[in-house]
């Protein structure tokens, strides 16, 4: 018993990092390394330096001219309107070839190196699974990243056009009394701006296509605090809404003819004004826009310009622009009807020729052309007297034409054309309608009024005062915008709003500032307004997003559970070709758990480090890819660069994860050879 507890003793005394250096030792290559290890090592640096050799080639040792290639190629200002850039410069494909080449010499350089410097520390087994936890860890990174900044760069580019917080009916339906409650919101602290605007369904035409669209009636000067609307325009100029008038005319010289529809028929049960959304007639501007340059028609007396053929008659054939009058024939007498026997020959040779009756259809035979033709000149006179017609006016009221004066040649100034209303179009919509800054478009409303030749829709022409860009197809497709007064005169609404735009200042403070909003609501005493933020707005979008971002990391998470069965395996094959050396480490006094833990060490060994390698290669290719991009267009003569942002969460959650998926993989073989005896060791050593 004197002997035993000195035993317990030195039990107790074990060093706590007994464990790792032994589990190290058991990881180590030994003192001869494989021998295609080093040259290994030589082939990775040559690529390396290839690699790097073609990459700086490409950056700044490369001149089209010396290489009798053509200069660069700069884009027409006129291309700009599809898209292109005229202020970038394409450069040659051989540039962008050596520079995708050393890219790729540089990626195999750096795998290979890593690959052949592991061999040289560890066996080959554990080189094999360190990559592979390796490559599964920055696939996480470099994937995670990604999704990440795709999320934030969609949840920019929604805040950017559209508000923070938005203040609408509960129904949906427009309402009225808004701009006391829109002040009352922007003097709220944190608050931005407050900006009103009117959403109704329209469809744009141009003379080539016609896209449906969502009309945005806006203040041009309130919705410059709540929006970047601005600072994408890609053609044209944000003023232009509010001063119509100073839209350039389309270089094309393109206009739409609008068909003028029959005139609109009173109806006792169409709503007024303001009542209801039906549509509008065909209108040039908004409703009440009334061009200065254009007289209204007055009809004062509805008699006016009439002539009187009887008068005018002779004096056009006096000219000569008529042909004079024929004299009315005499009527002839009537024939006695001759008495014919039968047999007999008729003496009167008009006896002899039978009467052709007219044809009911006006057809007139040959020879009675002019037979019937009645002269207007005589027959008004006798319609006249018959009382049928009116009597004619006295000769003094006929004045006869004066002789034509021969005025003075005096240039006359231009007439101003008509002042029509400016729109704003996304740049998809620009695309496929072929419409450009200047040029006119109709907006149309898909419910008309009704007229004497049916339900026919509303029509207002106007003129595209610019084109924005924000780099998101929904608004770039569908988004129109217009001042708030012709949206709400084209849209029959009156004065009413769908609803206010909020943008405030911190989004880490959405909630404070949502409730500051809902205060100033409830202060103005609208119950029947509610009160929601981008995230409830967008709420299906971006949860579709975050389930895709879980599925994508379970899906990854599969290659580091691959690495870990390759763990599970190389510590079983390590029991028992270790295990004379379990039968003497427990013969000296090492205790099971000790055991357990040289054997789970093993497998954090290698997790840790192909964790934090895995890692560091993750976030350095994020960095290349957001610093260079990749060539999604097809084209390796264009990088595009992708949104990336590293979150440091879900950095710590990778290398969590994939630590508890390698220390769970080393639990079962490290129990075994915590269970060995030392003299069953042995014996299995022997054979």
């Amino acid at each position: 018993m004197s002997r035993a507890r000195p035993a317990a003793s030195s039990r107790s005394e074990a060093p706590p990092s007994l464990h790792w250096q032994i589990a190290w030792r058991h990881l180590r290559a030994g003192d001869r390394p494989p021998s295609w290890a080093w040259p290994a090592v030589g082939l990775a640096v040559y690529l390396l330096v290839v690699g790097g050799g073609f990459v700086l080639y490409a950056l700044y040792g490369f001149s089209p001219v010396e290489a009798g290639l053509p200069e660069r190629v700069a884009l027409d200002s006129s291309l700009v309107g599809l898209g292109f850039d005229p202020t970038a410069d394409l450069p040659p494909p051989a540039q962008a070839y050596f520079g995708v080449l050393g890219a790729i010499t540089l990626l195999l350089g750096a795998g290979l190196l890593l690959g052949a410097v592991l061999s040289l520390v560890f066996t080959l087994l554990a080189t094999v699974i360190t990559v592979s936890v390796m490559l599964g860890c920055m696939a996480l990174v470099v994937v995670l990243s990604l999704m990440t900044g795709l999320e934030l760069e969609l949840r920019d580019k929604i805040l950017g056009q559209r508000a923070h917080i938005r203040v609408a009916a509960a129904d949906g339906r427009p309402f009225a009394d808004y701009r006391d409650l829109a002040e009352a919101i922007a003097d709220k602290p944190g608050i931005l701006g407050a900006s009103p605007y009117l959403q109704g369904e329209v469809m744009v035409r141009s003379g080539f296509q016609r896209q449906g669209g969502i009309l945005l009636g806006i203040d041009p000067e309130l919705h410059r605090s709540v929006s970047n609307l601005p600072d994408i325009l890609r053609e044209g100029d944000y003023e232009f809404l509010a001063h119509p008038e100073k839209i350039p005319e389309s270089e094309f010289g393109f206009e739409i003819t609008p068909v003028e529809p029959p005139p609109a028929q009173v109806d006792a049960d169409e709503p007024k004004e303001g009542e209801g959304a039906t549509a509008l007639p065909h209108v040039t501007g908004a409703e009440g826009h009334v061009p200065e340059d254009k007289p209204q028609l007055v009809d004062d007396d509805p008699d006016e310009g009439w002539e009187d053929p009887e008068v005018e008659i002779p004096a056009l054939r006096k000219k000569g622009a008529l042909p004079p009058a024929k004299p009315e024939p005499a009527e002839p007498e009537p024939a006695k009807p001759e008495l014919v026997k039968p047999g007999a020959v008729p003496t009167s040779p008009a006896a002899a020729i039978p009467t052709i009756p007219r044809s009911p259809f006006g057809i007139v035979p040959a020879g009675e052309e002019d037979e019937g033709w009645e002269d207007p000149e005589v027959e008004i006179g006798k319609l006249r007297a018959s009382g049928k017609l009116p009597p004619a006016q006295a000769a003094a009221e006929v004045q006869p034409e004066p002789a034509p004066e021969v005025e003075a040649e005096v240039e006359e100034p231009p007439a101003r054309a008509a002042v029509v209303d400016g729109l704003l179009i996304g740049a998809e919509k620009a695309k496929e309608l072929a419409a450009r800054t200047g040029d006119q478009v109709q907006l149309i409303t898909p419910i008309g009024r009704m007229t004497p030749a049916g339900r026919i829709p509303g029509v207002m022409a106007v003129r595209v005062a610019g084109v924005f860009d924000a780099d998101h197809y929904d608004y770039d497709r569908w988004l129109v915008y217009a001042s708030l007064p012709v949206a709400q005169a084209f849209l029959r609404a009156g004065d009413r709003v769908t609803g206010l735009e909020v943008k405030v200042d911190d989004l880490e403070q959405l909630d404070v500032r949502r409730q500051a909003v809902q205060d100033a609501v409830d202060a103005a005493g609208r119950d029947d307004l509610i009160v929601q933020d981008w995230q409830e707005l967008n709420r299906s979008l971006f949860s579709a997003m975050a389930l895709e971002k879980i599925a994508v990391f379970v899906a990854l998470l599969c290659v580091i559970l691959v690495a870990s069965f390759g763990i599970l395996g190389s510590n079983l094959m390590s029991v028992i070709e270790k295990s004379k050396e379990i039968a003497i480490l427990k013969t000296m006094g090492c205790t099971d758990t000790l055991i357990q833990r040289i054997f789970i060490s093993e497998g954090l060994c290698l997790g840790i480090l192909g964790g934090l390698l895995g890692i560091a290669t993750g976030i350095g290719l994020c960095g290349l890819l957001d610093r260079f991009g990749l060539p999604l267009s097809g084209s390796l003569q264009s990088f595009e660069q992708l949104p990336v942002a590293i979150d440091a969460f879900e950095v710590v959650l990778v290398g969590v994860s994939s630590l508890v998926i390698v220390w769970l993989s080393s639990l079962y073989p490290a129990r075994i050879a915590s269970r060995m005896r030392p003299v069953d060791a042995l014996r299995q050593a022997e054979r």
